[in-house]
């Protein structure tokens, strides 16, 4: 990172220091980065509230829906109701081409997602390189959720290579979630919370949610 980049980043972080969730959106959309923005998501319970947060400033967006694996019947519907309900004319796909390819002075621009191939088996963890398909931008919206992440190493915007790294809902914990969701009527996916007895498929005593996307 040279010392301009470091410099503008840090400026961003300062200013965005006591901003809201939405007011940090707003200002990154709208004022630093108009035009230049992209939004990585997913159906998970986090990432749809933060698509309810962009969808009232800028429908408009590029939406990057991440996953890894089956996706289930249940998902592709669930999708096809938040894009509807939210309003967003830009959801895109990742390009899947030439991906894992890092340009020079910039970072490996990762989005870990669980991966699951069938309804009675967990989850896997992969790696989804976005390099290609974030190249134009000149900040990311981090928003796919699938890990938790620590908040005592990361803050909310962050200089990830030549990308200004943006994670708006980093410090909220389940109940705010929880109590976010409820209060704004929001649905969650219909297999969010429907978990398998593996110990009576596989005797290893564990549950697994059948929800990976």
């Amino acid at each position: 990172m040279d010392e301009c980049a470091a410099l503008e980043c840090g400026e961003i972080k300062e200013a965005c220091q006591e901003m809201a969730c939405t007011e940090l959106l707003e200002y990154l959309i709208k004022d630093k980065f108009a035009g230049k923005i992209a939004v990585t998501a997913s159906l998970r319970a986090r990432s749809v509230i933060v698509q309810h947060m962009l969808s009232e400033i800028d429908p408009t967006i590029p939406l990057i829906y991440c996953n890894a694996g089956k996706v289930f019947p249940e998902s592709e519907e669930y999708k096809h109701d938040i894009i509807q309900r939210f309003g967003f004319t830009n959801v895109l796909q990742p390009t899947g081409v030439d991906e894992t390819l890092v340009r020079a002075g910039d970072l490996d621009h990762i989005e870990w997602v669980k991966a699951q191939y069938d309804r009675n088996h967990g989850a896997t963890q992969e790696a989804m390189h976005l390099n290609k398909t974030l190249e134009n931008y000149e900040c990311w919206i981090s928003a796919v959720y699938h890990y938790d992440q620590d908040s005592t190493v990361r803050s909310r915007v962050e200089r990830e290579g030549l990308l200004v790294r943006v994670n708006p809902i980093l410090d909220w914990d389940s109940e705010r979630v929880q109590e976010f969701m409820e209060e704004f009527d929001l649905p969650y996916h219909k297999l969010a919370k429907v978990a398998l007895d593996m110990d009576e498929k596989h005797g290893d005593g564990t549950d697994v949610m059948t929800f990976a996307f």
